[in-house]
């Protein structure tokens, strides 16, 4: 088990989605999970993450129609097990 979980949720967010995800996964500590909530993007967002998961295997991906922020966050917390919980701000 990670002892940190980060969360982040996604809708069409291809522009600066490569970096943020990067900025994430470069980080120092080691030990967490990154979870990113795919809130129904249909800007090819979907494209940079599965990259992402196959590049390194701290990231999960949720992917869920678009309903909203507090849906895709509230399935993103269903899904941590860290110890610990940082919600990363998504676009």
């Amino acid at each position: 088990m990670p002892s940190l979980s980060v969360v982040v949720p996604v809708y069409n967010c291809r522009l600066y989605l490569a970096e943020a995800i990067a900025s994430v996964c470069q980080q120092t500590f080691a030990d967490f999970e990154f979870i990113i909530v795919d809130d129904g993007s249909t800007d090819g967002s979907d494209k940079i993450i599965d990259a992402a998961a196959a590049a390194d295997i701290r990231l999960r991906v949720i992917r869920r129609p678009n309903t909203g922020l507090v849906g895709a966050l509230n399935d993103g917390l269903a899904a941590v097990r860290g110890t610990f919980i940082a919600r990363m701000y998504g676009c």
